[in-house]
């Protein structure tokens, strides 16, 4: 127990010190811009034809020119959509038609039941967090909502931030956190 109650405390300050860090980030523009140049031939090598992404929210790393380069090469994008503590992810054809901000100013899939996309249909899945370390751990927002939407699918796991987001060291983790399969950054790939 006393441990757990140490790594929660971990997270929680790793947390904190990460959200501070990326709202600080210089030349973010441009790293996006690097970001996306590594995802589109991660995307282009592989032949994911559903993919799903999160709509970034504050500082995170930018999703929409991801989505639209997507969606114009006849892929099938899914958004979430957080639901009594669940992710449920929901078919997309436009970012301006089909979605619109929650209470949090996240922008959400309207809700449209024949547009839900079950966990076992995604094929790729671009994931946010705070921070990641090179064995791909990943902190989230520590909700949850990811690491449990994950074990229900077998999509291919895509952490994506900025270069500065990545812990030098390994992360503390708790049996129901969920590894990436990759990482993307500006600067490297894990």
């Amino acid at each position: 127990m006393y441990k757990k109650i140490v790594v929660k405390n971990m997270k929680s300050e790793l947390r904190g010190k990460y959200k501070l860090i990326r709202d600080e980030i210089k030349f973010k523009k441009n790293k996006n811009k690097k970001i996306e140049e590594k995802v589109f031939k991660l995307l282009e090598n592989n032949q994911s034809k559903v993919v799903a992404f999160y709509m970034n929210f504050s500082s995170e790393v930018s999703t929409g020119k991801l989505i639209e380069y997507v969606l114009h090469n006849g892929k099938i994008v899914v958004i979430p959509r957080a639901e009594k503590k669940e992710l449920f992810f929901y078919k997309i054809n436009s970012i301006k038609n089909n979605l619109k901000k929650n209470k949090y100013g996240i922008q959400e899939p309207i809700k449209v039941n024949e547009n839900y996309v079950e966990p076992e249909k995604i094929e790729m899945i671009i994931v946010p967090g705070l921070c990641f370390d090179k064995e791909k751990n990943r902190l989230g927002y520590g909700g949850g909502y990811y690491d449990r939407y994950l074990r229900k699918t077998n999509a291919i796991k895509v952490g994506i931030c900025f270069d500065e987001q990545i812990y030098e060291g390994i992360l503390p983790t708790e049996k129901t956190d969920i590894k990436m399969d990759i990482i993307i950054t500006d600067k490297n790939i894990y």
